[in-house]
Parts: structure tokens; sequence; C-alpha cells
């Protein structure tokens, strides 16, 4: 790349019902398939995805079943099993944690010299593709981590996140099958899909926001908020459930060209006390977004976008503050906790926690390039108002 030029990084994206069928496109000889074999299993996903293949002529296996969050601890063991396999495409059928697991074991399959250290240093993986090359076809709609340049992993040790990033890792190809989500069953329609949503709403106010990665923001966050309810209460809506996971993919695509915020900084909540990462994000999300209202660039965003939607509004901060509560309503009818402490995390674990996560979340970069970079006091101070629910008094 071109010091001083920026790019625009995503998959090549096939998408529609049936699109699973694109795999016998892929010339695969051998492809090692990771997944989720306790519901992709149940589902029969795996069986069509082996007969696709096998009809195309490609010799395959499913070589990992991943049915957890993954850990660092999980890389080498899938890695070694890609090894014995000796795949030349990686398709990864499931959730974020099993296109995750994928990338990270795709690169210590690529390169297994690698050490933990060098592998979650930002942007040092080495070039890919020489072994093999990655497929992902999500399952739920939410992380986007089909088109994205990140790993997330959890150290079992003291249960932080740790991100792998590097535009090496971003699948090949992302395929999109709208009939593969319809399985979802609603809570994790509504966690997945609030996880979408933080994507697009805090790519969109991102220091390294573009005309290119807001464009794909906006549309995803429109789509999201006219569809998640109805996916929620009729799992079996088609048009719904096709828009929800294109949704969270054109999502995937703005983090991926901008990046994510102060939310997801702060979601040390989910790996420490067991919440969902799409949960976490939704009970953070609209603390920082009044948080934001103290930028004026993320003010002035916040009310253009609340303009495209249609929402009720006059002054600026009003139409701000709008789009808030639009938030906080949806997050309503979804049944989500609206604080950490509604989801289930007691008073003396919190604290316990509060001055690690407050020192992990202030570090971390998406704090240092949200439009209102916060202090230390500041993360804290959100961290308590996101324990007890208290709302910004407009």
């Amino acid at each position: 790349m071109i010091k001083g030029l920026k790019y625009f990084k995503n998959a090549e994206i096939v998408f529609g019902w049936g699109a699973i069928q694109h795999v016998q496109n892929l010339g695969c000889r051998r492809a090692a398939i990771l997944t989720d074999k306790r519901s992709m299993g149940r589902l029969g996903f795996v069986e069509r995805l082996v007969s696709l293949l096998g009809e195309s002529g490609a010799d395959s296996d499913v070589i990992i079943s991943i049915e957890r969050e993954p850990t660092t601890e999980d890389i080498d063991a899938g890695a070694a099993e890609l090894s014995k396999f000796n795949p030349d495409w990686i398709i990864a059928l499931g959730g974020g944690a099993v296109i995750d697991s994928a990338k990270a074991m795709w690169v210590l399959y690529e390169h297994p010299t690698l050490t933990k250290e060098q592998l979650f240093v930002p942007f040092a993986v080495p070039r890919l593709r020489r072994k093999a090359r990655l497929t992902a076809i999500p399952s739920t709609s939410g992380t986007g981590s089909e088109t994205s340049c990140a790993a997330v992993f959890v150290e079992p040790k003291d249960r932080t996140k740790r991100l792998i990033l590097s535009f090496e890792i971003i699948p090949d190809v992302a395929i999109l099958d709208p009939e593969i989500p319809t399985t979802m069953p609603p809570q994790v329609t509504a966690s997945s899909g609030m996880d979408a949503l933080s994507h697009a709403l805090e790519s969109y106010v991102y220091a390294l926001s573009n005309d290119f990665s807001e464009a794909v923001a906006v549309q995803a966050t429109r789509l999201i908020l006219e569809n998640l309810e109805k996916a929620y209460r009729d799992g079996k809506d088609k048009i719904a459930r096709e828009k929800m996971h294109y949704a969270a993919t054109l999502a995937g695509i703005a983090i991926n060209n901008s990046g994510t915020g102060l939310a997801h900084a702060m979601d040390h909540i989910g790996p420490r006390f067991g919440i969902p990462h799409g949960v976490a994000c939704a009970i953070l999300l609209p603390y920082v977004m009044e948080f934001n209202l103290g930028s004026e660039v993320a003010r002035r965003k916040y009310a253009d976008l609340a303009k495209i939607l249609g929402l009720n509004g006059g002054e600026e901060k009003e139409l701000a503050l709008s789009l808030i509560e639009a938030v906080r309503e949806l997050e309503a009818t979804l049944q989500l906790p609206q604080s950490i402490k509604e989801a289930g995390v007691a008073e003396e674990d919190f604290f316990a926690s509060l001055d690690l996560m407050v020192q992990h979340s202030h570090q971390n970069v998406s704090a240092r390039l949200s439009p209102r970079p916060p202090t230390p006091l500041e993360v804290r101070e959100l961290y308590l108002r996101a324990y007890h629910g208290q709302q910004l008094k407009s």
C-alpha cells in the first residue's frame, strides 16, 4: 500500500437465497470445514455443504467444531489440525466465533512459527494465501466478521479480549445465504442485530470514517432499525431476515474501513461477566452515544442521521437525542437489559473488576479514535452510569 492513500477493503460478496451453492465455484481441491457442529450439523447445513463440495469434486472434511467462545488456547490446536489435513480452502460456517477462529488458525497454518505475541501485533500478520484461501459463511446476522480485518479472542487467564488486526485475514469470499440465519432463536437475533447496529453507529462517527464507510453505515443503520424487530418477532419473515443479514455485512464493511468506538473499547463486561458480546454492546451503546454528544462532529452526524431516518426533532441536539432514544426503544422492544446491573452483574463483582476494565478500555485504540476521546475518569464514570442505568438528562 502507498502511504497517504486510503483503501476500501472487503471480501468478494456472494448473496441471495441459496448462495451456499457458490462453494461449487471456488475451485476447491481440499476443503477444511470449520463450524459449530452442534448447531449447523443438527440443522443440516454441514451435510449440505459437504454434499455441494463433493459434487464439485472437492475432498472435504469437518476437521474442527467450534462450540464456544474462542480463546487464545484454541488457536494452536486448530492450526495443527489444518496442517494434518493440508487444505487449499478453509470454509468457516457459523457465527463470529467460528469465523474469527478460522482466521487465526489460518494464519498459524500458513506461518506455524509465528508466536502468539506476534499474532496480536496490529497489522503485522505476514502475507497469507500461499497455502489456502478463506471463505466465510455467516450463520448469524451481527458480527460482520465475514468481511472484517479483525478476529477477537479471550485470554483465559484474566478474561480480557485479545485482537488480531490485519487486512490479510479478510476472507476471500463471503457467502450470504439468508436461509441460514432463519434458524436463529429470538434472543440471538436480538443480540447479533444490536452488535451490527453498534458497528454501524460507531463506525459512522469514528475518527477514521470517510465517505465510503459512512455510506454503508447509514444504509446498515436504516435496514436494522426497519427490520430487526420484525426478524425478532417472526424468525420466518424472509424479507426481514434477508435485510438483516445484508445489514450486518454492510456494518462489517463500515468498521473494516473506519473502526469501532468506545462501546467496543469498553466491552470488557462481556468476557469478564459472561455477557454475550451483542448484549454488552447494546447496553453500552446509548451511554457512549450520550457521551459523544460532547463532540461537535458526532452531534452533527447523529442529527444528520436522524433526519435521514425521518426521526422527530428540531435543533441539532434534539435530533441527536432522538436517535439515541430510537436505539433505547429498540433495545426495550427486544427485551434486552438496559444496564450492566440489569444483565445480572453483582455490584461486588462489578467494582472488583472496574479499575482493570477502565485501564484496558482507555488504552484501546477504539477509545483513542472515538469522536470524543475519554480520560480514564470519564471511562470510569461511563461504566458507573451504564451499571446503574443512569441516562443523560437532556
